[in-house]
């Protein structure tokens, strides 16, 4: 079901220049075209055409086919755009939007199921939609089957003074959030050390010594992947705090890590987890600042090794096996 190249790139290219230039914040990319829907529904009805009726489609993403008549269609998402825009985006969609949203609903409607990686975004859909089949099985860590975490990554942990962000340009507050208050930390004398994955360091548009901004890291080159993986067994802290979303996936993988998390909470998170404030320091108005809890992790040893471990505790069971044992049943 991908997009048709080069039609996608010459699309997204203008859409793109207009977000940065004129900061026209639309969604409106590709994807969500009436042409794009349109040459979905004919690779899915190719589909129907060589396939048994006995198989299975799996579509992952909302804005793809509708049911092709012949196949089981399982359609499996992080959320809908109708969730983005009223949660995240915070904004009515434009009409051009507004129709992909519709093509998005009819998809979700028809399916034999809808499966969502999140808690709160399945009871959203059971009531937004009219289709009873909408599961959530969790979600599942993105980490390579070959990645061994060290024997020592506990002791390490307890050594180490790196605060560890990764995002997108997208959350740049939190990062921008994160630099300031170790700034303020290293002059009431903590040697403490911030490592940013995922944002250029233009845009963070400040040098210290000891900050490192190490950009997109790609898990496909080996040497990239390594590094990565190095930050996050080094890591005291996965920190987040951009408001509204923490980047999940991220998260999650850093958790397993035996990694404590400090983000501002937000509905996914709660929902994930079932007791978030063991695993990691929540942010809230009314609480400690973010200064204070990052100093309180590097002064706290027996505080920080319980959320180490109940960090891990919490990630461990959100994996590909479990996700696709519960995948295979409901097929059957």
């Amino acid at each position: 079901m991908r997009e048709v190249e080069p039609i996608k790139t010459l699309f997204n290219l203008p859409i793109r220049v207009l977000n940065k230039i004129f900061k026209q914040g639309t969604t409106y990319f590709y994807v969500r075209t009436p042409f794009h829907f349109f040459c979905a529904y004919l690779y899915s009805f190719w589909i129907g055409l060589i396939s048994s009726k006995r198989d299975v489609m799996i579509v992952q993403g909302f804005s793809y086919p509708l049911h092709n008549g012949k196949n089981l269609q399982i359609v499996i998402g992080d959320w809908p755009s109708e969730y983005l825009f009223e949660k995240f985006l915070m904004r009515k969609p434009s009409r051009s939007e507004q129709k992909s949203i519709d093509r998005e609903n009819a998809v979700i409607e028809a399916a034999d199921a809808v499966i969502t990686f999140f808690p709160n975004v399945r009871e959203y859909m059971l009531k937004k939609y009219k289709n009873p089949s909408i599961y959530c099985f969790g979600n599942v860590i993105n980490t390579d089957e070959d990645v061994i975490l060290p024997a020592s990554i506990q002791e390490r942990k307890l050594n180490s003074k790196r605060f560890l962000f990764v995002g997108q340009p997208f959350y740049l507050t939190g990062a921008l959030e994160l630099v300031e208050a170790v700034k303020n930390l290293r002059q009431q004398g903590f040697l403490c050390h911030v490592d940013i994955v995922g944002i250029h360091h233009s845009l963070i548009g400040v040098k210290y010594e000891w900050l490192t901004v190490h950009g997109y890291l790609d898990k496909g080159r080996p040497e990239e992947k390594q590094k990565y993986y190095e930050l996050l067994s080094n890591a005291r802290l996965f920190v987040n705090t951009t408001p509204g979303w923490s980047g999940f996936q991220a998260l999650l993988e850093a958790m397993y890590f035996h990694t404590p998390i400090l983000v501002r909470p937000n509905d996914i998170l709660s929902s994930y987890f079932s007791n978030l404030k063991n695993a990691g320091y929540i942010l809230v108005e009314d609480g400690p600042d973010l200064k204070s809890l990052l100093a309180k992790s590097l002064i706290d040893d027996v505080s920080y090794q319980q959320m180490s471990d109940a960090a891990r505790k919490a990630a461990e069971s959100s994996t590909w096996s479990n996700f696709t044992t519960e995948l295979v049943a409901l097929i059957k």
